[in-house]
């Protein structure tokens, strides 16, 4: 590992050198390439954690460049994995980047999301997420929620430490979380960064097992009425 790169997250005492041994030791899958994952796996290769897994199945399309950092218009029409691998490579050589062009399925979790020892949720599918809830609930592994619409944002974490599933936590999950595809609400690109890093916040957490870990709470803020508010998951 390059001693100097990660010199100013080492100064800090909540991380150190064993800290940042543990952030390259961590194996990270993201699912879902779209704006939350472009800007979750940005940081997450940034600050050094060592494997990802990107799941994704789609083609980059131009409406994405509003907020898909990591693609260019000469992307147009490639697969998101792919290119987004190239990108990250390019950022950090040091972390091992494994792509599937595929969406996850209660058919093919088993196969995709083995060894990941968190996973961050970067979707807008609700079959889907469901279906990461139920493998995270039954391998006891921590997912980490972000939701995204307008100029609001919201970030949990589910199945940390013994705690409740997404499924458990809201009752009316399907009303609540079937809204949240950014073609049909629109969404602003600082509110997608500032979703992303509160999930990638979340996951320096749990890895340094720090304080303060959102199992059980609701993180929600509104970037037009500059609010921030916390609730219980009961």
């Amino acid at each position: 590992m390059n001693s100097s790169r990660y010199q100013v997250q080492e100064r800090l005492p909540e991380v150190g050198i064993q800290g940042q041994q543990k952030l390259k030791q961590t194996r990270v899958a993201v699912v879902g390439c779209g704006g939350l994952g472009n800007f979750c796996l940005q940081s997450l290769v940034a600050m050094g954690i060592g494997n990802i897994t990107i799941i994704d199945d789609d083609t980059v399309d131009v409406s994405n460049l509003q907020r898909q950092v990591l693609f260019k218009e000469k992307d147009v029409g490639k697969p998101k994995v792919g290119v987004a691998k190239r990108e990250l490579e390019w950022q950090n050589s040091e972390v091992i980047i494994t792509t599937h062009k595929f969406r996850v399925t209660s058919k093919n979790c088993d196969e995709l999301l083995k060894d990941s020892e968190i996973i961050i949720d970067c979707t807008d599918n609700f079959a889907t997420r469901l279906v990461m809830d139920q493998y995270c609930s039954s391998h006891k592994i921590p997912l980490v929620y972000g939701g995204i619409r307008g100029f609001e944002g919201n970030v949990s974490v589910f199945n940390y430490k013994g705690g409740k599933s997404l499924k458990e936590s809201f009752t009316n999950h399907e009303e609540i979380f079937q809204s949240e595809n950014c073609l049909d609400s629109g969404v602003m690109p600082q509110v997608v960064a500032m979703t992303a890093n509160l999930q990638v916040n979340e996951i320096v957490k749990i890895i340094l097992e720090l304080p303060h870990v959102l199992q059980g709470k609701l993180q929600v803020f509104n970037l037009l009425k500059n609010n921030f508010r916390m609730f219980d998951l009961k």
